[in-house]
């Protein structure tokens, strides 16, 4: 299934009075490496699929080690998978280029779902977005 990296640097901003990331700063990674992963597939939201709403229903994250301010990860999405009105998400967050096998210090989900604008309910995904989500050939940038 398709997949993109991003590396980001963890600002000051995003870390509490414990000097570790606040647990909203990770929700915004994951969106940034989704627009990767959107982009990678020729579908960026900014400009691709117009006539359809797509909101998330769902979004989860585990913690399962420290971030810090100035940290660099390498967050990853993946397409976990795609339904006939949704597609789920699957992101991991890594110390920057410790690679694949390095042991996760955040996991999450996210459920996107198609939703017709002019009637605010599930949609059908897109021909040309289902066939990009369930792609084995799709692009891998990496950071």
């Amino acid at each position: 299934m398709p997949r993109a990296t991003v590396r980001i640097r963890v600002p000051f901003v995003d870390v509490d009075s414990s000097e570790r990331i606040h647990f909203t700063a990770v929700m915004r990674y994951w969106e940034v490496a989704e627009h990767a992963l959107m982009r990678s597939l020729g579908l960026p939201y900014a400009t691709a699929l117009q006539e359809v709403a797509f909101p998330r229903v769902h979004v989860s994250a585990d913690f399962k080690g420290a971030i810090g301010f100035d940290d660099e990860l390498d967050v990853e999405a993946r397409i976990e998978r795609v339904g006939s009105t949704s597609w789920t998400i699957a992101f991991t967050a890594r110390p920057a280029d410790a690679g694949d096998e390095a042991p996760a210090l955040a996991v999450g989900r996210m459920t996107v779902v198609a939703m017709d604008r002019a009637t605010q309910r599930p949609a059908p995904l897109p021909a040309d977005l289902r066939r990009a989500l369930t792609s084995e050939d799709a692009p891998a940038p990496r950071p």
